[in-house]
């Protein structure tokens, strides 16, 4: 039977077309472009020579695209993130045990900005929360914009952040500011238009070494990998998330897939919104297309305006990081001290706090 499509690119030489192309990258570039895995080893050699400043833009363009039609395995994330590290603009804290509250983006579900308003709430419970933020790349509305609306300065230099988490027990870790040597890969990766691997590293790669983490992934095929990553970063304890609905949070809607990574021990489970004593609820209507929008629902929850799938949603979420962070022994007790945390203005009083310090002249 006659095939339908071309197969010559296994018989074709391995060399580069022309001189000009047979750099330090381009080896890479071919093995990727043919279906082959990197060893996380290699991946790391690979993403230094990805990022480089004299990385022709071209063999970059091709080698994210080639990744991304392969799929990073999750030895190929952890070696990428490892470089990413590395590399960071990185902050030291007193603190012993603190969390991440991130996602991925990118999924079919949209609601306003969940992980932003957990993070003030789970600090406001006294567990610190070290977050990253950055500008949306698939939405209108990321953490970074929200933030801003809130009265957040995002950009401030790195010494900022860090009296933030000694002081406040929360801090905001703007992208740009202590990923810079992202800087040149990232505009090629937005003039691409697609995603990539770049969607899932930033997660990944916490600048000030955050222990714990909750990680929310918008594809359920993600679930697995970024928790192998994680586990082989030496990441102390992990929930890597997806909702049934395909939220990149855990979901009022239905169940949420988790992969949860404890040293070097895997453990995979669903759960449920009546695990943590609440009740399942609708969420399409929580929908935030700018900026703005999405402020206002987090202003209203934290200042306990809203009793509502919002708040729930947000309880929710806040209390699997309590869970993960070892501050509450069980989902339901977790599930109250998110609650107490919001009902006794502790949420907002972080806000309000992180406002000052960012602020300050």
């Amino acid at each position: 039977m006659l095939s339908s499509k071309t197969n010559w690119l296994s018989a074709a030489p391995t060399a580069a077309t022309g001189k000009r192309a047979d750099t330090p990258l381009y080896p890479f570039l071919n093995r990727l472009v043919r279906g082959e895995d990197l060893s996380i080893d290699e991946a790391a050699d690979f993403f230094r020579l990805l990022t480089d400043r004299d990385a022709y833009p071209q063999q970059i363009a091709g080698a994210l695209v080639a990744l991304t039609a392969k799929s990073e395995t999750f030895a190929e994330l952890a070696g990428m993130a490892r470089v990413m590290r590395e590399r960071a603009v990185k902050i030291s804290t007193r603190r012993q045990n603190y969390i991440d509250t991130a996602g991925t983006g990118s999924s079919a579900a949209k609601t306003f900005n969940v992980s932003t308003a957990a993070a003030f709430v789970v600090a406001g419970a006294g567990l610190s929360v070290a977050k990253q933020a950055n500008r949306a790349v698939t939405s209108g509305t990321g953490s970074a914009e929200v933030l801003e609306k809130l009265g957040v300065k995002i950009d401030g230099a790195p010494e900022i952040a860090e009296a933030c988490l000694d002081g406040a027990g929360l801090c905001i870790m703007f992208a740009p500011t202590f990923h810079p040597t992202l800087k040149r890969v990232g505009t090629i990766r937005a003039n691409l238009g697609i995603r990539s691997c770049l969607n899932l590293l930033g997660v990944l790669s916490n600048p000030a070494g955050a222990p714990k983490q909750i990680v929310g992934v918008w594809h359920q095929s993600l679930v697995e990998p970024m928790a192998q990553a994680l586990s082989l970063l030496g990441t102390q304890r992990a929930w890597v998330v997806h909702g049934e609905d395909n939220l990149d949070e855990l979901t009022l809607a239905g169940e949420t897939l988790v992969t949860e990574i404890s040293g070097d021990k895997i453990r995979r489970f669903k759960i449920a919104p009546e695990d943590f004593g609440l009740r399942r609820g609708r969420i399409a209507h929580l929908k935030a297309e700018t900026p703005d929008e999405s402020a206002k629902i987090v202003g209203e929850i934290l200042a306990g305006k809203r009793r509502d799938e919002a708040r729930s949603l947000i309880i929710l979420n806040a209390a699997a990081a309590l869970l993960v962070g070892g501050v509450a022994d069980s989902p339901t007790h977790a599930a109250r001290l998110a609650e107490q945390s919001i009902d006794s203005g502790q949420a907002q009083n972080k806000l309000d706090r992180l406002i000052q310090t960012t602020n300050k002249k």
